[in-house]
């Protein structure tokens, strides 16, 4: 059986990382790696210091206890890296005689590191992953010769419950992402929405928590601020409740808690005014411009007066994203 190393961003496992309101990629990560150790010997390396641990059937080490001592002693192996593009090639340095993919979740800006690490991922035949055509493109645009290979996000429909009982309430809309990601847009065509078509309407707000920031939101009457919802059966229970879902205005590479939402049944409106890894989730008759606000709230009215019958396309499901994952990990 193949060995495969995931190496990851933050201090969890993937038990815990259920009940901690963590972003999608971090939630992600621990998800994959669980279900990938069906089918390789699969160890967790977090980078923060603790006791080596063993859960289920996932071996835990921690990366800074000794670094060169740590990477010296895989071999023969898989190493995948959440994120941080050099520090996959600080480690390829050390032992260069494992196959290296760089896990890539975020949009990606130019920088005078792009060229630096264009040359040496192609020079050491080091593979990335996108997780959308979008996101494939971004990436392709700052390093042309950085091997790539497409995984969409997975929805492991097992930690989000459906309920068809939960009766949604035709006034409210949630938007459950970053604040720092577009609210500033959903705050004008809700504002526009309420004081000119329906007051009752109201949006309710929720983050993950590394979101921090808390803006004044008093002079907002329609707002109902929930914060992060950590518990995942309370967070499938809640977006039922709503008639639709605002996204984002923001290149998201994927958009998770939009498929998420689709899996529920829950209609999504997508600003289509940026280029996004949402577009190819969301179905194009739900995207509007959220800067032409009268668009948008003929939207809202149109499901109000007939909400359809949404899902999520099984392409983006565990059972096929683990199989590309297999497929890839058996090719590098």
């Amino acid at each position: 059986m193949k060995n495969v190393y995931f190496i990851g961003n933050i201090d969890e496992n993937h038990q815990t990382i259920l009940h901690s309101g963590s972003g999608a990629s971090e939630f992600l990560f621990y998800l994959t790696a669980k279900h990938l150790s069906q089918h390789f010997h699969v160890t967790i390396i977090n980078r923060f210091s603790h006791d080596p641990v063993s859960l289920d059937n996932i071996e835990y080490l921690f990366l800074y206890d000794d670094k060169q001592k740590v990477m010296k002693e895989i071999k023969d192996s898989v190493i995948v890296v959440q994120r941080d593009f050099d520090l996959l090639i600080e480690l390829h340095k050390i032992n260069p005689f494992n196959k290296y993919i760089l896990w890539c979740h975020d949009f990606l800006y130019d920088s005078p590191c792009r060229s630096r690490i264009n040359n040496y991922y192609h020079e050491n035949n080091i593979s990335v992953i996108s997780v959308s055509h979008f996101h494939r493109k971004n990436i392709m645009s700052l390093m042309p010769n950085v091997k790539i290979f497409l995984i969409y996000n997975a929805l492991f429909e097992d930690n989000y419950k459906k309920n068809e009982k939960i009766e949604y309430n035709k006034n409210s809309i949630i938007f459950a992402s970053n604040w720092y990601k577009g609210l500033d847009r959903v705050l004008n065509i809700g504002e526009r929405y309420y004081s000119k078509k329906n007051r009752n309407f109201r949006l309710v707000l929720i983050k993950p928590s590394y979101c921090t920031w808390e803006p004044d939101l008093q002079k907002y009457p329609f707002v109902e601020i929930l914060g992060t919802i950590k518990n995942r059966d309370e967070y499938s229970m809640l977006l039922q409740k709503h008639l639709c879902m605002f996204t984002t205005s923001y290149p998201e590479t994927f958009g998770c808690t939009f498929a998420e939402a689709l899996h529920l049944g829950l209609p999504v409106i997508g600003d289509r005014s940026v280029v996004s890894g949402y577009h190819e989730i969301i179905e194009k008759e739900y995207l509007c411009n959220f800067t032409r606000i009268g668009k948008v709230i003929k939207k809202i009215e149109e499901l109000r007066d007939n909400r359809p019958h949404v899902t999520l396309n099984e392409k983006f499901y565990g059972t096929s994203v683990i199989q590309k994952w297999i497929k890839i990990i058996n090719k590098v």
